[in-house]
């Protein structure tokens, strides 16, 4: 069966209950971002895939807090992306669909059409080494001193070395670490949380 089609039967078998939403992330870094997550009041993820950590942060933050998810939702071979049906439909059966405001396009588009800085931010959007540049390069400056930048896929853990290879390990290894605005908070499996000090 093609992609397309694997998708599109992924989508019916969650609409009536038979398979869950798809993530990337473990169990551990969902805990990880719930943590980190609690208190913040103005919050963007870059990446809300079928919106699993979405809904993580969302049921983490106060109710009157702010939450940007952003996603360009790429359309498969039919003009349709199943994903974001599964994504909203998700975030509507957990009872936060209300609490959180998607952008549908990429990242550098939300960087221009939102206005204001964050005190959480998640980045797990395209892992290429030109994508992970751009959102740090546009958003690390935007995070309030405090905050909190979590990024996905920037360590290297036991169960994955093939993350090794992805250009937000690169990139976080060669510029990321180093940036002394920022400190490593936690790290979980491939999940590294920092805290803006400056």
């Amino acid at each position: 069966m093609s992609a397309a089609g694997q998708s599109f039967i992924h989508m019916l078998r969650f609409c009536i209950g038979i398979d869950r939403a798809e993530t990337q992330t473990t169990q551990a870094e969902r805990d990880c971002l719930a943590l980190h997550a609690r208190g913040k009041l103005r919050a963007m993820e870059i990446g809300v895939f079928e919106a699993v950590t979405t809904i993580v942060i969302a049921n983490n933050l106060p109710r009157n807090a702010e939450f940007f998810g952003v996603d360009p939702f790429f359309k498969g071979r039919f003009g349709v992306c199943w994903g974001k049906y599964i994504a909203k439909l998700n975030l509507w059966r957990s009872g936060v669909a209300s609490r959180v405001k998607i952008f549908e396009g990429l990242s550098w588009d939300a960087a221009k059409c939102i206005d204001g800085d964050f005190d959480f931010l998640f980045i797990d959007g395209d892992h290429s080494l030109d994508s992970i540049r751009k959102d740090y390069s546009l958003f690390s400056d935007r995070i309030q001193v405090n905050g909190i930048l979590a990024l996905h896929d920037t360590s290297v853990p036991d169960r994955d070395p093939s993350v090794a290879s992805l250009g937000s390990f690169i990139y976080f290894r060669d510029h990321i670490s180093k940036d002394e605005r920022f400190e490593i908070a936690e790290t979980v499996d491939s999940l590294n949380v920092l805290r803006r000090v400056s």
